[in-house]
């Protein structure tokens, strides 16, 4: 135990070294989330005879997808995206006819039977499903994309279908109309070029009906004043609520939590408990190693097999371990490089050492593991009560506190329900269906005790039946 490396996390990349009781941490760093800049991908794709260049979506084209794979990595990061995506969908979907009386207007609904072919096109199109994959890709990335189809005429949609966002990407705007023209859809983006990318129009994101109108002939062209049906039958619809100062790929603003770092803390605490009551550690020193450290240890040292930079890792562990260590090294100087980001204002560090307390008590950690969750929860927007953790130490709420809090979530989920039903009021006025017709969310009213243990549904402050 005294001479050993012990390492712990989701990819082994921390480790304890045992003689000097010092617990290295690795440093993420969060350039994945930065943009890239005058860089695109020039794809060929299967479905096109040119070639377009994409923008890539992260610095190395895989932003998406290292999301994706930290919001699994982390419970509480996970169970509210979960929690995030439900509240998309709510009750389901409701068809209704708006009907004006007595100086109101009120929502009925209707059955299958009033409107067949509009219940055949939710049914064939398994709406219930995509409404779930949209949710999911809107809470997660910011943006989710939805295929239209049309028949062979080009006088009806007749198919829907969500494009997965991680595999999407949007094409560099075309200088002349200021306009993103294509989406690109392939599994490899960022691990070639892709030779399966499938490129398809995409909508004006601004006014993606009045697009639409034009391109099937239904308008005249701004330009030319004349009305021309594309031969296009598929065409790509972009459902991203907006954030300031984004062009092409929005970025949700939960993400705060991975460059603010308390993702990487709330992350590091179950693993370091793990290792802790598994090898019984105290601990003397925190040591912090930026993840770029060792590829630039790597490459000045010229080492380039895995197993070789595995094994030069543990040296350079080991001599830190020695270093730490015993009281002949007391008084030792340490000295270490940075650089100053000028763009971000902030000290970069290749190597941070912090010594710590001892405080093998039992109960490690747990005010440290409420406050990030409590601050990941805060950032998403989710109060910690909803998903059944206690929003402080002995700190509880009632009922009625709970039940206001469901109420005010569905509220501030409003403009992503309104984004996710924007294809089907597309698909509305493309098939000419009655004007009269919507298509709500009901939200879910959970009925206080002395009215009963239920809940009924709502449109607004009007309750449905």
């Amino acid at each position: 135990m005294k001479d050993q490396v012990f390492y712990f996390g989701a990819d082994n990349e921390n480790a304890y070294l045992a003689k000097s009781g010092a617990i290295v941490v690795k440093q993420d760093s969060t350039g994945f989330l930065d943009d890239t800049r005058n860089q695109k991908v020039s794809v060929s794709p299967k479905n096109k005879s040119v070639t377009v260049d994409f923008i890539p979506w992260g610095t190395d084209n895989l932003l998406p997808v290292q999301v994706i794979t930290k919001i699994h990595a982390n419970v509480t990061v996970g169970s509210n995206a979960d929690f995030n995506a439900k509240m998309c969908y709510g009750d389901g979907i409701m068809v209704v006819r708006k009907v004006k009386g007595n100086g109101a207007v009120t929502f009925e609904e209707l059955t299958e039977s009033e409107v067949p072919e509009i219940f055949d096109f939710l049914d064939n199109n398994n709406i219930i499903r995509q409404f779930q994959d949209c949710g999911s890709d809107m809470v997660a990335l910011g943006d989710s994309f939805v295929e239209l189809t049309f028949d062979r005429q080009g006088e009806k949609i007749v198919k829907v279908r969500q494009k997965e966002a991680a595999f999407s990407r949007l094409s560099k705007q075309n200088e002349t109309n200021g306009l993103v023209e294509y989406h690109g859809y392939s599994s490899f983006w960022g691990e070639k070029i892709p030779d399966d990318c499938i490129v398809t129009p995409l909508l004006d994101r601004e006014a993606p009906l009045y697009d639409l109108k034009i391109r099937m002939g239904l308008l005249p062209d701004e330009k030319t004043g004349s009305r021309r049906k594309t031969s296009e039958r598929r065409f790509i619809l972009s459902l991203g609520v907006p954030t300031p100062g984004r062009f092409y790929y929005n970025k949700p603003y939960w993400w705060s939590i991975f460059t603010s770092g308390w993702y990487d803390f709330s992350c590091l605490i179950p693993f370091f408990k793990k290792a802790l009551m598994q090898n019984e550690m105290v601990l003397k020193y925190e040591v912090s190693i930026n993840e770029s450290f060792w590829a630039k240890l790597f490459k000045a040292e010229g080492v380039t097999k895995p197993e070789e930079q595995a094994a030069r890792k543990l040296a350079f562990l080991k001599q830190l371990d020695e270093f730490l260590a015993g009281h002949k090294n007391a008084g030792k100087s340490f000295i270490k490089h940075f650089r100053y980001d000028q763009q971000k204002g902030i000290e970069l560090h290749d190597i941070i050492i912090k010594p710590i307390e001892s405080f093998i008590k039992g109960g490690e950690y747990i005010e440290d593991s409420e406050e990030a969750n409590n601050v990941i929860c805060y950032a998403m927007g989710v109060h910690p009560s909803l998903q059944g953790a206690s929003p402080g130490k002995s700190k509880t709420i009632n009922g009625t506190e709970a039940r206001e809090l469901f109420i005010i979530k569905q509220a501030l989920t409003k403009p992503l329900r309104q984004a996710l039903l924007l294809p089907l009021y597309i698909v509305k006025a493309m098939n000419g269906w009655d004007r009269n017709i919507h298509f709500v969310i009901p939200n879910i009213m959970l009925e206080t005790l002395d009215k009963g243990t239920g809940a009924t549904k709502s449109i607004g402050n009007q309750q449905i039946p």
